[in-house]
């Protein structure tokens, strides 16, 4: 049987058509249909290799910023002294360096503070300085032999020490330097010619003393030898030309200086092409390396050796007369390789008043090691200064005393128009101190058994020598002279 055929709805075409346009519309809304719009290039993947690259550019460039940052502030750590070093290499007692700019120096431990030496033993482990091809072996030195005669025969005694190696002939006025190289070639540290001409062929002729580079090329012929000097000044308690026969007979040649009255008498042919050359402070620089003399009749001589070659050495006669002197006794030189000698103690005796000097007075203490005179304000006063332990007992205090005495030198015989400037450039030079070096500043700190003597640069050239419970106390002193 048929099923019953189902009535056609009158708007089924209709219907028809348009659900066949409403999916038309949809396919074409989600991207079915044919679209007019231009199509989008897909944006490539970027490359690894360029990628890598920029990651590599950016980390150097943070790498570099943190080294300059670092620098910058290994920078500001440094002490002014030390701005440029390169390597740097302990030796002992002192600490040989290297500049970036190729120069050398070296910086005696003693001129250190503590802070200073911690900055530098650190940067020397970080940045060694290597030997060169010749090693330097420490050991003890051999002493030279500078007595040649020694004698007492008939009540005279005789010492007389080896001339120099080579003698000079001075240029100009310039019997104070020469007089040292003679001095220091006795002592066994001879001087080469370069070194006498670099400074001597630089300041005036005739008047040397006027230029203060003079004196900082004389002074440092001292401060650049190895070992360092050992040099000893008369203290003032023993007759001055007793303390220079007492040095000779130990050895040591003895820096003198004859007045003008002892340079007019000697012959006249040699006065004729060889004026007067010293001043009122400082006569003809000579060095003594031997005498005669005869205790019981107080006469002697003294052996010169001069530094103009027409008349390269005499004798100059001397007796036992305190009123007057012939010669200016100022200081001796141990031979090359000989130790601070340890000094016997002092034990002070009677005093006796001699006679008022100012405020203070003068005594005479008799003492193991004999008489003494000092001036003092009390005879206790004047047994303690007698007994004070004043004598060096290392070669850093030998050093600091060297110093300090230098320094004096300066300051009593230069001309005080060059007087602070000379002073300035010594110490500049012996502890490397830049010229821009923050001010006041404390050059060198000299540590001694009666306290402690700061050197403070209060201007680019000019230093004072003073005394202090403290660097902080001796900074404020400086500030005050600036």
């Amino acid at each position: 049987m048929n099923a019953p055929r189902r009535a056609l709805c009158p708007l089924a075409p209709f219907c028809a058509r348009l659900a066949a346009t409403s999916l038309a519309a949809v396919l074409l809304l989600t991207g079915c249909g044919k679209s007019e719009a231009p199509r989008v290039a897909a944006k490539p993947s970027p490359d690894a290799a360029a990628v890598a690259a920029e990651k590599q550019a950016q980390e150097k460039a943070a790498a570099q910023a943190r080294a300059r940052a670092e620098a910058e502030a290994a920078a500001a750590a440094v002490p002014p002294k030390f701005a440029g070093l390169k390597a740097a290499r302990a030796e002992g007692s002192y600490v040989a360096v290297l500049f970036e700019n190729g120069r050398k120096g070296m910086f005696p431990t003693v001129s250190l503070t503590e802070a200073e030496k911690q900055w530098l033993d650190e940067f020397a482990a970080a940045h060694p300085l290597a030997h060169g091809k010749s090693s330097v072996v420490t050991a003890k030195a051999e002493v030279k032999a500078t007595i040649v005669k020694q004698s007492l025969e008939n009540g005279l005694e005789t010492v007389q020490l080896c001339a120099p190696a080579k003698l000079r002939d001075q240029i100009g006025g310039t019997c104070m330097f020469y007089g040292r190289v003679h001095y220091l070639d006795i002592a066994g540290y001879p001087i080469e010619d370069g070194e006498i001409y670099r400074v001597i062929n630089n300041v005036p002729k005739d008047q040397p003393y006027l230029d203060y580079h003079y004196y900082v090329g004389m002074l440092m012929l001292f401060i650049k030898q190895k070992p360092v000097p050992l040099v000893h000044f008369p203290d003032g308690s023993v007759d001055p030309f007793d303390w220079a026969r007492q040095e000779l007979r130990k050895g040591r040649p003895v820096l003198a200086a004859l007045p003008e009255n002892i340079w007019l008498s000697l012959p006249a042919d040699f006065l004729a092409t060889h004026p007067w050359d010293g001043n009122s402070k400082v006569g003809h620089q000579v060095v003594l390396n031997g005498f005669t003399w005869n205790a019981t009749t107080g006469k002697g001589t003294f052996h010169v050796i001069n530094s103009w070659r027409a008349l390269s050495e005499f004798d100059v006669p001397v007796e036992a007369r305190k009123e007057e002197r012939n010669i200016q006794i100022e200081q001796s030189l141990s031979p090359r390789g000989e130790l601070p000698e340890q000094a016997a103690k002092v034990i002070a005796g009677e005093v006796t008043e001699l006679r008022a000097v100012g405020k203070q007075k003068l005594y005479a203490v008799d003492t193991n090691l004999g008489a003494r005179r000092v001036l003092a304000d009390s005879p206790d006063a004047a047994k303690a200064l007698v007994e004070a332990d004043n004598n060096p007992h290392s070669l850093d205090e030998v050093f600091a005393e060297y110093v300090g005495r230098i320094y004096d030198y300066i300051e009593w015989s230069a001309d005080p128009k060059i007087r602070d400037a000379a002073a300035a450039e010594l110490l500049a030079e012996i502890f490397k101190i830049p010229p821009n070096v923050p001010l006041p500043h404390i050059d060198f700190e000299a540590k001694g058994s009666l306290g402690t003597v700061y050197f403070v640069r209060v201007a680019p050239q000019k230093v004072v020598k003073l005394a202090a419970e403290s660097r902080e106390a001796a900074l404020r002193f400086g500030a005050g002279l600036r």
